[in-house]
């Protein structure tokens, strides 16, 4: 279910234009698109007017927009790394104070901008017998996605959300951006259709936060938790809130438990881990509509936890025509 849109405004030709037909479109369409990140483009051997590439630069750190420059298409010239050079030395005249650091063939200034080389799809030479791979597209998109803000972010990795190449080839560096394990990133991804919501949720990775924050919801069949508990009410004696214990392996057990609670009428949760020494025990707050519900559901949980009480779903088809013969 797709619940994200990713729009991607292209300009190209802005280099034959004249300065004032250049800044007062870019003025325009800066303030109408609201954009996360300008990514600027130049393959080896293209034309680029520079002033109107320092103008804009310049222009998107004056309203907080991330800069991306690329060489594109790295293979297709020699002086690729002509462009690359060009593109810092623009940066190093906007930006005197901001020393550069490689990481990865990205060169970041900062969380202000970045400059890296390319090669989206896999370029052939027959004359001279040369295959060059895709290469760089993974490092461009994480490179962004590391230097935005956490809002941004999180809006930024969700265009690549469906990218399973770049979670798994970037996992590493992504489990240290996020700081979860590895392992559990993969597992959030493998498992879970909204593992970014999970990775992005404050409660779930800062147990000293105090703010509740929104469930989100997955459609699952799975609803059994035989491994969770309630373990009390809050201290104050009429409560909206219950806190459950849940003890499991499974990370993406973890992310179902709260989202079922939702559609039994939970309104929001906090996620904290027990024991430090374990990342497997966990204590969910839940906040639910109003106190009846809460009770309600407390009741029902010790009754569960206390009887052997069995549920399964009915046939409501099967049963109607079971009742028809009978008759």
């Amino acid at each position: 279910r797709i619940t994200h849109e990713t729009i991607i405004w292209d300009t190209p030709g802005i280099e034959s234009w004249n300065e004032n037909e250049v800044r007062s479109y870019m003025i325009s369409l800066i303030e109408q698109t609201q954009p996360l990140c300008m990514i600027y483009c130049a393959s080896p051997g293209s034309f680029a007017r520079l002033e109107h590439v320092r103008w804009l630069v310049s222009e998107c750190y004056e309203k907080n927009i991330f800069c991306a420059l690329v060489c594109t298409n790295m293979w297709a010239g020699r002086n690729r790394q002509g462009v690359v050079d060009e593109f810092c030395r623009i940066l190093n005249s906007v930006h005197p104070n901001i020393h550069p650091i490689e990481e990865d063939n990205v060169i970041y200034f900062d969380n202000v901008a970045l400059v890296t080389m390319v090669n989206s799809h896999e370029y052939i030479d027959k004359d001279f017998d040369v295959i060059k791979p895709s290469s760089g597209i993974e490092q461009l998109i994480f490179g962004i996605g590391k230097s935005l803000n956490r809002d941004l972010m999180f809006a930024w990795f969700r265009t690549v959300s469906q990218n399973t190449n770049f979670w798994t080839n970037m996992s590493s560096k992504l489990s240290h951006l996020f700081k979860v394990p590895t392992e559990t990133l993969t597992s959030l991804y493998g498992h879970a259709s909204n593992f970014l919501d999970f990775l992005f949720d404050d409660s779930n990775f800062r147990p000293d936060d105090d703010d509740m924050t929104p469930l989100t919801t997955k459609d699952t069949e799975e609803c059994l938790f035989h491994d969770a508990e309630i373990i009390d009410l809050p201290e104050q004696k009429i409560s909206k809130k219950l806190i459950f214990t849940l003890q499991s392996d499974d990370i993406a057990r973890t992310i179902e438990f709260p989202q079922i609670l939702q559609k039994l009428g939970a309104k929001s949760c906090k996620t904290e881990q027990l024991d430090k020494e374990s990342e497997h025990l966990l204590k969910f707050i839940v906040e639910f509509e109003d106190i009846e519900h809460a009770e309600a559901m407390y009741h029902f949980w010790q009754l569960t936890a206390t009887n052997q009480i069995n549920c399964t779903i009915v046939d409501e088809l099967s049963d109607q025509f079971s009742y028809i013969n009978s008759v």
